[in-house]
């Protein structure tokens, strides 16, 4: 099967009411997209590009990934994560902060990351990148930023495009920093999107991570088996209940699993 059939098949699982929708798939032998330039709101699938940000700075020497942090009662955010949640335990590593950052979305660990990189020089890397429709402008659980209009925004072929470079040996990312990322994804702790029927016996691997605000919902995920690879992004908004949502990209996702596995359409898994 090839990726004009891929794509057919996910269109016919889609709701009514493609605006909803973003989708870019990428493998070896071309991509397909659906929307794919058309901006949403990032939620916390622009961590991907924290994330790329902070290894690179620790790879450069400018962060300490051992350094302890003691994060302050004002800087606890609610939100995803643990941080903000546990008691009498405030202080972490910023390799800590990063593993938290990703594998349970944390939102503390998140915005602590922001204040060390800093806003302006994530964007300044993005835009480097080449994302040039991804932007980073506010914190996150910032109500006040959000209520005057200020959104972080991207798009799936930006993300589907990051993981690609997190997958590629001739990219700007060291071999080091690709193995970190992939350690860290792997360890993904939300999996009710793209990967909610991987089997346990699958050789399939899926590197991946989430992103959720009311009527919104992402994965973007690395997914390889057999030699074969794929790099995908699936932007979702507009919903009236998320868990239609978690239902469509669940079966989006057993379509992907089996293209990737087997070269099959079916939805069996």
């Amino acid at each position: 099967m090839n990726l004009n059939q891929l794509k057919t098949a996910l269109l016919s699982i889609s709701p009514s009411n493609l605006d909803k929708i973003s989708i870019v798939v990428q493998s070896s032998e071309g991509s397909i997209g659906i929307n794919a330039n058309t901006p949403r709101k990032a939620a916390s699938i622009v961590k991907l590009f924290i994330l790329a940000e902070v290894l690179q700075q620790i790879e450069a020497g400018s962060v300490q990934k051992e350094q302890l942090i003691s994060i302050q009662p004002e800087e606890m955010v609610e939100g995803a994560g643990v941080i903000n949640y546990l008691t009498n335990h405030d202080t972490y590593s910023y390799q800590n902060l990063v593993e938290l950052m990703i594998i349970v979305s944390d939102n503390t660990a998140s915005n602590i990351l922001l204040d060390t990189i800093g806003i302006e020089r994530l964007n300044y890397s993005i835009k480097k990148l080449g994302c040039q429709h991804t932007t980073i402008n506010r914190k996150f659980m910032d109500h006040q930023a959000q209520a005057n209009g200020d959104e972080n925004m991207t798009t799936a072929t930006d993300v589907a495009y990051l993981l690609k470079l997190f997958s590629n040996e001739n990219g700007p990312y060291s071999s080091s920093i690709r193995r970190e990322v992939r350690r860290i994804l792997k360890n993904q702790q939300f999996n009710h999107k793209l990967s909610a029927f991987q089997m346990d016996d699958c050789k399939l691997k899926i590197y991946h991570k989430t992103g959720e605000l009311p009527g919104v919902e992402h994965d973007a995920a690395i997914m390889e088996s057999n030699g074969k690879k794929l790099e995908v992004a699936v932007l979702t908004e507009g919903w009236e209940n998320n868990g239609i949502a978690h239902h469509f990209m669940g079966e989006v996702g057993r379509y992907l699993m089996n293209y990737v596995t087997n070269g099959s359409l079916s939805k069996k898994q």
